[in-house]
């Protein structure tokens, strides 16, 4: 976890909630790697990337609600072929209580950010916080972007997303986080949709996912 991230959670008190993390494969997986490319269609192979995610139940600053923590990262184990604009969403069902916070029509209490190696000898570049979601849907979830940078041929790639929530404190029950990552090929942008189980990445032909589910009792 990023040391921002890290103690910002320090000093609001955060205590892990998420009780269960599990991988979802969507899409069989289809690993045509050459070296260390990666040419995908589809999941995104388990070997190529590595997700991760948690829940925490954070010091509530709204009267009447419990405030949490969710949060997503991504690693690129190897260099993949295509860089260009990747997306990562967090996603929960509208059934669930949970709003977004907003100030002036925004959407506020968010994070994203990418960092990339260009020679993957370990010497990570982090690029600026975004405070911003990159896409989101009322009680759905939110999306961070990240434009992909290649260096050369080793070049890796990170990155996480976080958002605070709310949800009222006499509203309890468990609930499913879909964390997902999307990774564009050939070229185009990457879209998002509202789906039963909340925001995710929009299936294309020239889009690979990944997908990390995680249970919160709340």
């Amino acid at each position: 976890m990023p040391v921002e991230v890290a103690k910002e959670l320090v000093s609001n008190k955060a205590e892990l909630k998420s009780t269960k993390t599990v991988y979802e494969n969507i899409e069989q997986e289809n690993d045509e790697s050459n070296g260390e490319q990666v040419s995908i269609l589809g999941t995104i192979p388990s070997a190529d990337i590595q997700l991760g995610g948690t829940v925490y139940k954070v010091t509530s600053d709204r009267s009447g609600y419990n405030k949490y923590y969710m949060y997503g990262n991504y690693r690129w184990l190897k260099s993949p072929f295509y860089t260009l604009v990747d997306k990562m969403t967090i996603g929960f069902p509208s059934s669930s209580g949970f709003i977004l916070p907003t100030s002036n029509g925004s959407i506020t209490q968010h994070q994203h950010r990418y960092s990339y190696d260009f020679y993957g000898n370990g010497k990570w570049v982090d690029t600026a916080i975004k405070y911003s979601p990159s896409d989101w849907s009322a009680n759905a979830g939110v999306a961070g972007s990240y434009d992909l940078r290649k260096f050369s041929d080793f070049t890796l790639h990170k990155g996480y997303v976080g958002q605070y929530v709310y949800v009222r404190n006499t509203t309890h029950g468990d609930m499913n986080i879909k964390l997902e990552y999307g990774h564009k090929r050939i070229s185009g942008a990457i879209t998002v949709s509202v789906y039963p189980a909340g925001l995710g990445i929009t299936p294309t032909t020239t889009t690979d996912t990944k997908s990390y589910a995680l249970t919160l009792t709340y």
